[in-house]
């Protein structure tokens, strides 16, 4: 009986001791240093249909608490990149994920660094032309879909990054190719620019760059709030740092740098009339 206990009791405190290793990498994870925010129009939210999330971004607001499993997530998803693209390599591809002429990442931008794109590298396909290389990694149901219907039906938020990379680059075509994270299967679609689509991101970007961006939604409980990285920023009180990107009065110049409206001059240094930037209530 005794001997019984003293298996049990050590037993317990394995598995208190296997939890607290958990707790512990979380609580790590929890409390690292907040990037900086970025603070440009970037291709990978361009798709997200809430222009007032955009506008938060491109004026620096800080996204809201992001949980340290999604935290992972995000950091597979560059390891992935790496797999692929070595993958493609030992095909016979020729890849270049890095830009000889800067030694970073192939990077394009336009309205005085206000709206720029990232790319994961480009690949020769034909005839030595250049085609943007977007490599993602999916869950199953997400993998599935995008075999079954393509890129534009099944994931239209990707079609619309890759729309804007090839409208900013001028490339014509882009490699998208996912991973499937259960079973590490690959499946691939060559996209071809749709200057429609453009032109439509196109509007959209000018009309966020005019201040005239819009909540998607009424409700802050709205299902497409409760996931959005700036949730806390459009309906609660994370606030940046006074600075006149994200002021109310600012908007940005085509030259780069911010435009005060109120004082009618070149805003660099926030005074006191500084009012946080808010998007328009949805009608």
């Amino acid at each position: 009986m005794q001997s019984w206990l003293a298996a049990h009791f050590f037993e317990d405190r394995m598995e208190d001791h296997a939890a607290n290793i958990i707790a512990a990498i979380d609580s790590a994870y929890r409390n690292e240093t907040p990037q900086e925010p970025r603070s440009y129009i970037g291709a990978s939210i361009i798709g997200n249909p809430c222009d007032a999330m955009i506008a938060f971004q491109m004026r620096g607001f800080p996204d809201s608490q992001v949980e340290p499993k999604l935290k992972r997530i995000f950091k597979m998803g560059h390891t992935i990149e790496d797999i692929v693209v070595r993958d493609l390599k030992k095909a016979g591809y020729f890849v270049q994920e890095i830009d000889g002429l800067t030694g970073k990442q192939y990077a394009y931008d336009a309205y005085g660094g206000h709206v720029v794109c990232h790319t994961d590298g480009q690949i020769e396909l034909d005839r030595g032309e250049p085609s943007i290389l977007e490599v993602k990694s999916m869950n199953d149901s997400s993998f599935n879909k995008f075999k079954k219907n393509g890129v534009k039906a099944a994931h239209p938020r990707y079609f619309a990054q890759l729309q804007m990379m090839m409208g900013m680059s001028g490339i014509q075509t882009s490699l998208f190719i996912a991973q499937n994270k259960n079973t590490q299967e690959y499946h691939a679609e060559l996209v071809g620019f749709d200057p429609f689509e453009w032109g439509y991101i196109e509007a959209r970007i000018g009309g966020i760059l005019s201040g005239s961006a819009q909540k998607l939604a009424r409700d802050p409980e709205d299902w497409r709030c409760r996931g959005c990285f700036k949730a806390d920023a459009c309906w609660g009180d994370a606030r940046p740092k006074p600075l006149c990107r994200n002021c109310v009065h600012s908007l940005p110049r085509e030259e780069g740098g911010w435009w005060c409206g109120l004082k009618e001059r070149k805003a660099d240094q926030p005074c006191d009339k500084h009012e946080y930037f808010k998007p328009k209530e949805r009608d």
